[in-house]
């Protein structure tokens, strides 16, 4: 997660995934025998190796990869057959393989650029595999995202249910040198590679949001949005159509935490895993970067998005924004709102305590409410990465996250200046 190499043995790979909860959950030996025991273990064992590959040949059996909802890591799966169904902690162990599968296949591109074809493979080979993970998650009813869980299978099933939301979205955008100036510490140089040195995996797929021609460049755009030349057109760049794709399983992602009341601003934050944690870092930094994206290309003609009253469906919004980005721009609006409506209530009830202990203001502890009311004055970009970091400073259980709200203050700095100079760019 932070840019560090996976550990997988050779060893691991050949062992079988764990066995059903129903067996190892038994209270006392002759529980576990009337339960089948040894051989029942031995029957419904499934090779690690085996269920990986299950999930690497998906593609094989989903002859429409884009039938799925792309954009919804939480969309319908019945597209993906599979007769897999591992158990919830082989779950968790293979969506963690799956990481190490995207680490590795991007590593083995170290200091290269891609070539379209093997973008185009990347993308083709892992998605369909991802879809089949949470087929294979799905299959088992007692799987749900609500903590704790209603059937009493404890935290493992909602725990792997963040790290498909983080596969999704690096699957579409590399952060690897940016997670690098996070590791150290240097979050300047984290928002400027976040800015203008991602990698995005330029896929063959159809685009009907485009007006350009097939003939754009398909390598890597890395430093994409110069004054020179994406101020000077009201169209998107090939950078920012596919950042749009990963921004898009970032916000359904960010979507469903809200709705489940997942999310670090909840009451059942305590018991949140810290990919949680990571997931709302990079779903943040990628919805953000891809905002003021849009809004470097926008700027000059509408203000900044998130102050301004902007109308979508008015002139000169409606020519410059594509349908898919107006959707998207609303889900981050929407998701703001939850979020910022579900910190308002633990302000209110941290002021009240507060107030009881400092009736006279004198100890000069600023009020809870004061830096949610300041958000008003930030566009959208800035706004949702503040108030992550927000969020983020209250979980108190993984002290990192205090490192990341750090690092979400520095680039949320780097976002408003960015808005700011697109409203008096010279096209």
């Amino acid at each position: 997660a932070y840019n560090q190499t996976p550990a997988i043995t050779n060893s691991e790979i050949l062992l079988a995934l764990p066995c059903d909860e129903e067996l190892w959950t038994a209270d006392s030996a002759r529980e576990w025998a009337a339960r089948g025991g040894a051989q029942a273990a031995e029957a419904s064992a499934t090779p690690f190796s085996a269920a990986l590959s299950d999930l690497l040949t998906a593609n094989q059996r989903q002859q429409n990869m884009y039938g799925y909802n792309r954009y919804s890591p939480n969309g319908d799966s019945n597209a993906v057959s599979s007769k897999l169904r591992p158990s919830t902690f082989g779950c968790l162990i293979l969506i963690n393989a799956l990481h190490n599968y995207i680490w590795e296949t991007r590593s083995r591109h170290i200091a290269r650029q891609w070539t379209v074809q093997e973008t185009e493979a990347m993308v083709a080979h892992i998605e369909p595999a991802l879809n089949a993970w949470q087929a294979a998650w799905k299959a088992n009813d007692r799987h749900k995202l609500q903590r704790p869980n209603p059937f009493g299978l404890g935290p493992l099933a909602a725990d792997s249910i963040p790290l498909l939301d983080l596969a999704f979205v690096r699957l579409f955008v590399n952060l690897g040198r940016s997670k690098e100036a996070f590791w150290q510490r240097d979050f300047e140089t984290m928002s400027e590679e976040l800015a203008c040195g991602i990698d995005i995996a330029q896929t063959g797929s159809p685009d009907h949001s485009s007006n350009g021609s097939s003939g754009d460049s398909p390598d890597f755009l890395q430093g994409a949005y110069s004054h020179g030349q994406a101020h000077s057109s009201g169209h998107s760049s090939k950078r920012e159509r596919h950042l749009r794709k990963a921004a898009f399983y970032a916000a359904d992602s960010l979507i469903i935490s809200s709705k489940c009341n997942l999310t670090f601003a909840d009451s059942s934050a305590h018991e949140l895993p810290i990919q949680s944690a990571i997931c709302f870092l990079d779903c943040a930094q990628v919805l953000a970067e891809w905002e003021t994206t849009v809004q470097e290309r926008i700027g000059r003609y509408v203000g900044v998005l998130g102050q301004a009253d902007v109308d979508y469906g008015q002139v000169p919004a409606v020519m410059l924004l594509d349908t898919e980005d107006v959707e998207l721009l609303t889900k981050m609006e929407s998701i703001c709102t939850v979020v910022e409506e579900k910190m308002a209530m633990q302000a209110k009830m941290l002021a009240h305590e507060m107030d009881s202990l400092d009736p006279n203001g004198s100890m000069g502890i600023p009020s809870p409410l004061d830096r949610l009311n300041g958000l008003s004055k930030c566009g959208l970009g800035s706004r949702i990465l503040r108030l992550t970091a927000q969020m983020l400073e209250k979980a108190a259980v993984w002290p990192v996250t205090h490192v990341m709200a750090s690092a979400l203050e520095t680039q949320a700095a780097h976002a408003d200046r960015r808005a700011e100079s697109s409203v008096t760019a010279v096209a």
